[in-house]
């Protein structure tokens, strides 16, 4: 468990380098740069919910953990899961919350996070095999 609380600090820290670094850095050089342009759209865009799936994944294996409960292990469960939190979010949210915005695109943003945390805990879990 200590693992994932490890990787969800690492996520955060993630999530400050891209909001304070990378789309500020990406930004002043997108003048010049077409292929600097399209990564400061993506990380200014995507970039947080790429992460946000990721870690609402890892937050759920830690409260599983804490409960004593099986975590996610099959890749279909856990997309299953962030297309039901993307869906809440991108359609139900904005119902409540009016400075929210839907876009479909984040949706796959989070379910693409949280497959790359997926893949990367299945190929460490492997490698310890």
């Amino acid at each position: 468990m200590m693992k994932r609380i490890y990787t969800l600090g690492i996520l955060c820290l993630l999530y400050g380098l891209n909001k304070f670094f990378l789309i500020p850095a990406m930004g002043s050089i997108a003048e010049t740069m077409q292929w600097a342009d399209i990564m400061h759209r993506v990380f200014s865009n995507y970039g947080a919910d790429i992460l946000a799936g990721a870690w609402i994944l890892c937050f759920l294996n830690i409260l599983l953990c804490l409960a004593g409960r099986k975590t996610v292990e099959k890749m279909r469960h856990a997309v299953l899961f962030l297309l039901a939190c993307g869906i809440f979010w991108e359609y139900v949210t904005p119902l409540y919350l009016e400075r929210t915005v839907s876009d479909p695109w984040d949706i796959v943003a989070y379910i693409f996070g949280g497959i790359i945390l997926f893949l990367m805990e299945k190929t460490i879990n492997r490698q310890k095999e």
